[in-house]
């Protein structure tokens, strides 16, 4: 998948929820004219017209983007998903995170989603949502599973293929330890240089994730506002997993 395609399949999503709305509204309407007594149709017309309006807005918008993103050749072979720098960020519609990475060039390069999606999450409260236990996946292009994650309250462990706890990250505690001897991390905000969060191990920036700005060649797919994940060249493969379950923890409850 491109990020031309994500536009296009999110205008989508937008258009569909346009035209619920209305078909919903159409039938209350029609509905209350044969009540015997007339309720008062007027409050139930704002909401819902309100809603149509916003998820035109978001229909519209992403079908620009759509129209404006170059063309790329689906048939580009990608290197393994650990080898990249830079990462893109956008949301997927879900109940939970589901977030796609792209690669500049504009394909995907890896995903991270619960394995186990349920719509009843839609309705649960942030509150009591933050209680339960949620296990993530990251994908790669493929749709090859790489790595878990799994997210309890204000902590996110990382698991290998045995399921084997490898390092822990404490979103509270800003924190993270992993199980190699002597090795820490740390989650450094709001740098005095760049609006941006960074992953500092043994006093080195390791990885950085900023929004607000990025090389003129990555806007001809990208908005300036999309999230650039950016790992450091010495950065390992630890370092970018535990970047990636303090990511999990910042967007977790992001509006997505």
């Amino acid at each position: 998948m491109s990020i031309k395609q994500y536009y296009y399949r999110t205008a989508q999503s937008y258009l569909y929820a346009c035209i619920l709305a209305i078909t919903l509204l159409t039938l209350l309407l029609m509905i209350g004219l044969f009540l015997p007594s007339r309720p008062p149709l007027g409050l139930l017309f704002i909401p819902f017209f309100l809603f149509s309006v916003v998820q035109l807005q978001g229909y519209l918008r992403y079908r620009k983007r759509a129209r404006e993103a170059l063309f790329v050749c689906l048939d580009q072979k990608l290197d393994d998903f650990f080898t990249y720098s830079d990462y893109l960020l956008t949301f997927a519609p879900a109940p939970a995170l589901r977030l796609l990475l792209f690669h500049p060039n504009s394909l995907l390069a890896g995903e991270i989603k619960e394995l186990n999606q349920t719509r009843w999450r839609y309705l649960l409260p942030d509150m009591l949502d933050r209680r339960l236990k949620k296990t993530f996946g990251l994908y790669d292009s493929t749709g090859k599973l790489l790595a878990y994650f799994i997210a309890v309250n204000q902590k996110v462990e990382v698991m290998d293929e045995d399921m084997n706890v490898v390092m822990v990250y404490d979103h509270h505690q800003q924190l993270g330890t992993s199980d190699e001897a002597g090795v820490k991390f740390m989650r450094s905000s709001h740098s005095s240089t760049y609006t941006d969060v960074r992953v500092v191990r043994e006093e080195k920036v390791v990885s950085r994730l900023q929004k607000g700005w990025m090389p003129t060649k990555w806007t001809k797919h990208f908005t300036i506002n999309t999230p650039i994940l950016s790992f450091d060249i010495s950065s390992n493969r630890a370092d970018k997993l535990f970047t990636l379950a303090a990511v999990i923890s910042h967007y977790q409850y992001e509006n997505h």
